[in-house]
């Protein structure tokens, strides 16, 4: 009997320790590794990223990085905002949940629903207080109002249809207006900026600058510093009407794929 109980017991370790030699290991795509192929879809690289996408969701599954990455490069502004809204409902705390927040945020607020764009802004806010997107986006919500219908006199604008914002004190956070970044020189006047990427290093911000430049189209870089931590945004400035800002948003969507939100000056 003992005999057999010995057996037993050697055999069922056998079969553990042969379920973990080849269960599969579920590594994570790292942060460097996800940022550079955002770089290269923003860079006009997206084809290249697309390609590798089907080896990554093999190599990484149920991965909130790759997720990222797919949902980026879903076209369907539908789709798109339903695997945005996953990588939040799904991993939460995850580094890459209050970026897809955002996108979320810019989807709504970029069809013109601007209640349900509200309540994701407040809702960023909220879970990530901390997030550079809180920080940066605080002053251009405050200035974003927008009027279905012409006043028939001047008058103070109306803020209750506005984007909820956080206030930073200005010991928090420190604006440095959009710059030529070549000339150095500031930002053509005008009532409506097309706020197109949001980047934690001035080097990628002015690869997505320098890609704007070989579509023709003249970007600059404000940057906004909370904590000591850097938020570079790159931006299209100088559009008079909120039509012209609104159709620029819609060819960088349409033609490359880069999701942008309008902000007013």
């Amino acid at each position: 009997m003992n005999v057999l109980k010995t057996s037993f017991q050697f055999a069922l370790l056998a079969l553990v320790l042969s379920f973990a030699l080849t269960a599969p290991v579920f590594a994570q795509l790292s942060e460097p590794e996800v940022r550079k192929r955002l770089d290269f879809i923003y860079n006009g690289q997206a084809e290249r990223v697309r390609i590798e996408l089907p080896t990554l969701q093999k190599q990484y599954p149920n991965d909130p990085g790759v997720a990222y990455l797919d949902a980026i490069l879903t076209t369907d502004g539908v789709t798109a905002v339903k695997k945005f809204q996953t990588i939040v409902d799904q991993f939460p705390q995850n580094e890459w949940a209050d970026d897809a927040l955002y996108k979320v945020y810019q989807y709504y607020y970029s069809v013109g629903l601007y209640k349900t764009a509200d309540e994701k802004f407040q809702q960023l806010k909220e879970q990530y207080p901390n997030s550079l997107y809180v920080v940066g986006l605080a002053e251009e919500q405050k200035a974003s109002v927008v009027h279905q219908e012409p006043a028939p006199e001047p008058k103070k604008p109306d803020t209750t249809s506005a984007a909820p914002a956080v206030e930073p004190s200005p010991a928090e956070v420190t604006v440095q207006p959009p710059t030529d970044t070549a000339a150095g020189v500031a930002a053509p006047v005008g009532k409506f900026a097309v706020q197109a990427g949001a980047f934690s290093t001035d080097q990628n911000a002015r690869k997505q600058v320098d890609f704007f430049a070989t579509i023709g189209k003249k970007a600059m870089i404000s940057t906004k510093v909370s904590g000591g931590r850097t938020l570079y945004v790159v931006s299209l400035e100088g559009f008079t009407t909120e039509q012209e800002a609104r159709n620029t948003i819609a060819e960088l969507k349409s033609k490359y794929n880069i999701e942008s939100i309008i902000v007013a000056r």
